[in-house]
């Protein structure tokens, strides 16, 4: 006859307890290393090669415009910068000499200068003072040039000053004088101002020679003129008074 109907499925039984993992196997044992090989040799080096031959030198460029000249310098001062020519060193004084000295009458007296061999202008003219007391009188300062062994001449002039003061008394020449190259000049001074005394230094060789003489006295004068002959015979003092001229 016919087939049933099929009855419904029963329910799936519970999974059943899992078995216990087993133990793993102990690891087996690694082989020792193997010995490293030997290093090969270095190979040879090659040969340098050939240097290549030098490139041609290339054309030279044209040459720059020339820069504009520089501003010209200052020019430095000259070795006659500051002229001073003196009878003797201001540090060699060593005496004085007075208005009347050895009994002079209204007398200058000079010493010789030499300015080696190059021209110079000088414009002032100075003399070492020591007052003794208030005095005045006529002083005067001349620049001459020797004209011969006994004479010279009178080319440079202070105005006649009535009052000086002690220590360095400076006065300007009238007009400034050139002293030539190689040539053999004196200072003199006219000095009348009573109570004073010029500083001085022992010097000369108290009797004429054949050559101008290192100092001098002139007696009975008024001062001093442009163009004027001096005589310079009388050297009986043995003094030179210090005397100076400069720019």
């Amino acid at each position: 006859g016919a087939t049933g109907e099929t009855g419904a499925t029963g329910a799936i039984g519970e999974t059943g307890v899992t078995g216990e993992t087993g133990a793993t196997g102990e690891t087996g044992a690694t082989g020792e290393t193997g010995a490293t090989g030997a290093i090969g040799e270095t190979g040879v080096t090659g040969e340098t090669g050939a240097t290549g031959e030098t490139g041609a030198t290339g054309e030279t460029g044209a040459t720059g415009a020339i820069g504009e000249t520089g501003a010209t310098g200052v020019t430095g001062a000259s070795a006659d910068t500051n002229v001073c020519l003196m009878t003797s060193s201001l540090g060699n004084i060593n005496t004085t000499i007075t208005p009347d000295e050895g009994g002079g009458n209204n007398q200058a007296i000079g010493g010789v200068i030499f300015g080696g061999d190059m021209d110079r202008v000088v414009s002032h003219a100075a003399a070492y003072v020591i007052q003794v007391g208030a005095g005045t009188g006529q002083f005067q300062i001349a620049v001459l040039q020797a004209t011969s062994n006994s004479t010279a001449q009178v080319i440079g002039i202070t105005a006649i000053a009535t009052t000086i003061s002690g220590g360095l008394e400076v006065l300007p020449l009238i007009a400034p004088v050139t002293l030539l190259g190689n040539q053999l000049y004196y200072l003199a001074v006219y000095n009348q101002v009573n109570a004073s005394q010029l500083g001085a230094v022992v010097a000369g060789t108290n009797t004429v020679a054949d050559a101008p003489p290192i100092n001098f006295r002139e007696q009975n004068l008024s001062g001093f003129t442009i163009g004027q002959t001096i005589s310079t015979s009388d050297v009986n003092l043995w003094k030179t008074p210090w005397l100076a001229v400069l720019e």
